[in-house]
């Protein structure tokens, strides 16, 4: 099954425009503010500590309209005279606002409101306004931003490219119409490719940011993949009604726009955290979502005499040994059985679907275990949890398990023992690699970690262990 150039979406909330009352009214406030905060002549640049409303309310010139868009719960009553900082940088000047936020643990993210220009195959975004040569030499009018999640990962974050949002007074002229709905930037560099980070690092952190607008947003995207925009067309096409702009094309292009969000918002592995997502949106939102992009049919896991288990079947690491023998254990014990590999997933509108048939999905440690997305409510997750000790348990875990209780599902593991794992065969018994794994990492770093447990080691299962754990699963779900 190859995507269809054409989804049918059935989106409701299209966007609404600001009549021009509430642009007096909000002009004539930003004036009381900005007249409060200084007595000297001529100086129009306000630090403040949030800044908000730009995409729900914010400034328009005499001949734009401005799409009106959701934006998180910030006021300008919350506003205050304050010093940048290395952590958060805020700067109104004129009829231009920005706001980089640096405090999230795992993404940095800017807003900015105002004649927002950007030049293809550039790492600039350039904001016009004549006043930028008149403030203090003190005053920030740049900043830096890699436009992807995981931000504490140095090496990850050098396989992104950097963006520079920077105040001009001599800004290129725009060769294409200015947009009428705001820009979103993301990268499609880092560890996308691999399934796993291709959701937890960009499509929910994208959907949690995107959402609000309805579809009346336009994606640029850095470090352009076609993959990418291929394999996770329905869901693309799903939150923005445009088309996607790659900032590395060769067009030579200046794109203009009024409003702009740089990066992407996130908060956990494959998760949501709905205290701070904007309008409280939460993993179960984006799991109905997904339900509708791919029109999968079970919301909640209801199985008959004979539940459905599907059993990914990992090639390379973390394979099985026996591969046979855990098939056959599978398919005997009352199970209507699937066996499918992740490379099936290529194929997302398909797999999702059968994803979505199951009430059981049975994995080795790996990105496979990431199509619990498309699971129904109440269905359960097996995950194998490769040797050795609480170093790989804790992680893995973490991974999946939390996650999956999040997102409504069972969770169960089977931890595998020293003797189910190829590791017996190269590396001694008593040795650091059985007995103390977590030295390994502390002395050799995590890269020798993680090619001991998760790229040598295979899996045979004992298959009369493995048959009982397969027991209490359908226990579980039959009651």
């Amino acid at each position: 099954m190859k995507f269809s150039d054409s989804f049918n979406h059935g989106k409701g909330g299209k966007m609404s425009y600001v009549t021009l009352w509430v642009c007096l009214l909000i002009t004539v406030t930003l004036l009381c503010l900005i007249k409060s905060g200084f007595n000297t002549a001529g100086a129009l640049t306000l630090q403040i500590s949030i800044w908000s409303n730009v995409l729900s309310t914010g400034q328009l010139n005499n001949t734009e309209r401005q799409v009106r868009a959701k934006s998180p719960t910030f006021s300008f009553e919350d506003a205050q005279v304050s010093d940048t900082s290395n952590e958060d940088e805020q700067l109104l000047v004129g009829d231009v606002g920005v706001t980089c936020d640096y405090t999230g643990t795992d993404s940095d993210t800017c807003w900015i409101a105002g004649d927002i220009r950007v030049l293809t195959n550039s790492s600039t975004i350039m904001v016009a306004s004549p006043l930028a040569d008149q403030l203090s030499p003190s005053q920030n009018t740049t900043w830096k931003i890699r436009p992807y999640t995981r931000k504490q990962e140095v090496t990850t974050q050098k396989l992104v490219r950097e963006l520079t949002v920077a105040l001009t007074s001599q800004p290129p002229r725009c060769t294409v119409n200015r947009s009428t709905v705001p820009a979103l930037f993301f990268s499609t560099g880092g560890f996308i490719g691999n399934y796993f980070h291709d959701f937890t690092d960009v499509i929910i952190p994208l959907f949690m940011t995107a959402r609000r607008f309805n579809g009346s947003v336009q994606f640029v995207v850095v470090d352009f993949s076609a993959a990418f925009m291929d394999k996770y067309r329905p869901i693309l096409e799903r939150l923005s009604d445009h088309p996607v702009i790659d900032m590395d094309g060769a067009d030579d292009a200046v794109r203009c726009f009024s409003h702009a969000h740089v990066g992407l918002l996130s908060h956990r592995v494959l998760g949501i955290d709905s205290s701070r997502s904007p309008d409280g949106v939460s993993v179960h939102d984006f799991r109905d979502f997904l339900r509708a992009c791919f029109s999968l049919k079970r919301n909640f896991s209801s199985p008959s005499s004979k539940p459905r288990l599907l059993l990914i079947l990992r090639k390379g690491p973390r394979s099985f040994v026996n591969e046979a023998e855990v098939v056959n254990t599978a398919g005997s014990l009352g199970f209507e059985l699937i066996s499918t590999t992740p490379e099936d997933a290529d194929n997302l509108s398909l797999f999702a679907r059968v994803v979505n048939s199951a009430d059981v999905l049975v994995g080795v440690h790996g990105a496979g275990l990431t199509n619990m997305l498309f699971l129904p409510d109440h269905a359960t997750l097996l995950q194998i949890v490769p040797c050795c000790g609480m170093a790989m348990t804790a992680g893995n875990r973490y991974l999946f398990a939390e996650p999956a209780l999040d997102m409504g599902l069972r969770y169960v593991d089977y931890e595998i023992s020293e003797e189910e794992s190829s590791l017996i065969d190269m590396y001694p018994r008593g040795g650091a690699v059985f007995k103390d794994p977590a030295s390994i990492q502390k002395e050799q770093g995590f890269v020798a970690f993680w090619n001991i447990y998760l790229n040598q080691q295979k899996v045979k299962l004992d298959v009369e262990r493995f048959r009982s754990k397969l027991l209490d699963v359908l226990h579980i779900i039959k009651n």
